[in-house]
């Protein structure tokens, strides 16, 4: 059962990192080279902050990798128990998924700004 928890929290990542990185490829074919990324909007929907294009669009892409990879090298020293084999992958999916999404309503945000601002 603990083999089979890993696999599928593998199998997990890497679909949320195959989606992290498609979209951040496509955006980076679509935003010109010396556009800054907005990362952070406030209340007034206006971005707050702005980071130059390879920070903009890779910082989530790396956080993942970092994140989903310690998740897979540190496996194997808690799959003893079928109970914590059970938390981690469920851990493991909800952080997966939580990253996925992240990256793809800051990318819809990301796109929506540059064409209201007609940078695109």
């Amino acid at each position: 059962m603990e083999t089979t928890l890993r696999v599928l929290g593998d199998g997990l990542s890497i679909a949320a990192l195959a989606i992290i990185a498609a979209t951040a490829q496509g955006a980076w074919k679509r935003i010109p080279k010396d556009v800054a990324i907005p990362m952070q909007w406030g209340f007034d929907g206006k971005p707050t902050w702005r980071a130059p294009k390879p920070v903009g669009l890779l910082s989530i892409p790396i956080l993942s990798i970092v994140v989903l990879l310690s998740f897979t090298l540190t496996q194997a020293t808690f799959t003893d128990d079928p109970t914590r084999a059970t938390i981690i992958f469920l851990v493991r999916a909800t952080i997966a998924a939580s990253l996925a999404l992240s990256q793809l309503f800051h990318l819809r945000f990301v796109i929506k700004t540059l064409q209201d601002e007609g940078q695109l």
